[in-house]
């Protein structure tokens, strides 16, 4: 047990002359899961991808098994026995589940690929996973949490002997998180070695063994998780204290609804909906996945076209349907999906910040002095890791992603802002500067609605709770003192009675 099933060790990597690992290094036992931790931008992705061969390292060494290796290709660390679950899909989302699952390692019958066989197979992961979907079903008809959970099926699909999985809760809720650590608890008592890279501390200390903290590049310490907690792993990680406390919001005005929804359908993902936003007010949507939360906010913004029900925003009901008529009113929608929905991944970041404000600079003619200032003000305030405004959104980690779609929004200093789960694969200090840039919207007089299947999150940051079951608002939960994580859960799996039908 003691022997390392991978080391990796003096491991550095430039990207246009900036250093992103400086002497990086990382051991993994068999059996063990060895949590990778770090803020965004501290060089975990970029150390994984190569372990993955997806990037050439500079320097150092990686051996499995007690043996140098030195991959060409990810199909040869594939073959080899790694597999990574990223941060960001890896999936063909034109093709079925049961294709993604089997590229590359397809059945054959009599010379051609059995289709039958790969969907049988599929099925029997997917399965195991608790994903109830047709293995048939195309990838793009699927939502972000079902993409993770094929992405899953896929990796434990082949003979792996180390897994690496980066955020793989950060788009699945509590219930087929349990099911996740399930199958990495078998994995582990077949030998495989887990690198697990999560911002969710609970789930931390819940499935790890080990812990190898990274900060700018560089390995900082490796702890055992039963002797150590939360506040030294944090400390660890970004320098300083993060507090998990509810925060008192002095901004809410209880009287002054700014946004009412009414008797809202949608296909039969939403029924009969009905929720009101005060000005100042955070409210949260908590609830599983595929209760309708996401639907929901886009019925809202007007990406979907409702069958019926009013929408009523600061006094004025919206004609529906039409997202310009939503951002023009005051309201806008960072997307779950940064990846395809919320960033240009090929632009820069100066084109994703001015691209939705463009009347802010310029008239008949776009000013590049005031876009390059204004990227440059938001790359500040939120702290943004890039070369500068020019820098192209594809090469920034996830959680900078991230930022640059704060950054888009906020500069449209809208009135009403929906956060589709906002801190989805970013650590705890940079969730503590989203949360207080929250805070300083309400301070500005903006309200919130905020998505999130993170209850320390909820709990951290909303004045009420709407809890979705099955298209509908199951129950409207103030947050008060005595409001725990088990009563959201209940309601969002039996309904407001809480009584299992």
């Amino acid at each position: 047990m003691n022997e390392n099933i991978l080391e990796m060790k003096s491991i550095s990597k430039s990207f246009y002359g900036v250093k992103v690992l400086n002497d990086a290094r990382l051991e993994v036992r068999p059996g063990e899961v060895h949590v990778l931790l770090g803020e965004n931008g501290a060089g975990k992705s970029t150390l994984i991808k190569i372990l993955s061969a997806a990037y050439k390292k500079e320097c150092g060494i990686i051996k499995l098994n007690g043996e140098c290796v030195e991959f060409r290709s990810p199909k040869e660390a594939i073959d080899n026995g790694i597999s990574v679950i990223y941060q960001e899909f890896n999936l063909n989302p034109c093709v079925p589940i049961y294709e993604n699952i089997y590229i590359g390692k397809e059945f054959t019958k009599n010379g051609l690929i059995d289709k039958k066989k790969a969907i049988k197979e599929s099925k029997k992961y997917m399965d195991l996973i608790g994903l109830k979907v047709d293995p048939t079903t195309l990838v793009s008809e699927l939502s972000v949490a079902q993409k993770q959970m094929v992405e899953i099926a896929k990796a434990i699909s082949n003979d792996v002997k180390i897994l690496v999985l980066d955020e793989p809760t950060a788009a699945i809720t509590d219930k087929e998180t349990a099911k996740l650590f399930e199958i990495i608890n078998e994995l582990k008592a077949e030998g495989v070695g887990i690198v697990y890279i999560s911002h969710r501390m609970s789930e931390l200390f819940e499935i790890g063994d080990r812990c190898t903290v990274m900060r700018d590049g560089e390995y900082v310490s490796t702890v055992n998780l039963k002797e150590t907690d939360c506040d030294e792993l944090t400390k660890l990680m970004v320098g300083r204290k993060v507090s998990f406390e509810k925060i008192e919001n002095k901004h809410l005005k209880e009287d002054e609804v700014v946004l009412e929804v009414k008797n809202l359908y949608y296909k039969d993902l939403i029924k009969d909906v009905s929720l009101t936003l005060r000005k100042g007010e955070i409210l949260g949507i908590a609830g599983l996945v595929g209760a309708g939360r996401t639907e929901l906010a886009k019925c809202i913004i007007g990406a979907y076209k409702t069958k019926r029900g009013s929408i009523t925003l600061k006094g004025k009901t919206l004609k529906g349907n039409s997202i310009k008529e939503s951002i023009d009113s005051g309201m806008v929608y960072l997307s779950e999906d940064r990846k395809d929905e919320g960033l240009i991944l090929m632009h820069t970041v100066l084109d994703n910040v001015a691209l939705p404000n463009l009347k802010k600079v310029g008239g008949v003619l776009l000013s590049n002095d005031k876009m390059k200032q204004v990227t440059k003000e938001f790359i500040s305030r939120l702290k943004i890791k890039t070369n500068g405004p020019f820098s192209k959104v594809e090469n920034l980690s996830g959680g900078n992603q991230q930022k640059v779609v704060i950054a888009k929004w906020l500069y449209s200093d809208s009135d009403i802002y929906i956060f589709d789960e906002p801190t989805r694969g970013i650590d705890v200090g940079a969730r503590d500067e989203i949360y207080e840039i929250m805070r300083q919207l309400l301070e500005k007089g903006a309200s919130i609605i905020m998505i999130s299947s993170d209850l320390v999150e909820v709990l951290k940051m909303c004045d009420s709770v709407a809890v979705m079951r099955e298209g509908e608002i199951a129950a409207v939960l103030p947050n008060e003192d005595n409001l725990t994580q088990e009563d959201i859960l209940s309601c969002a799996l039996y309904g407001g009675n809480n009584n299992e039908e």
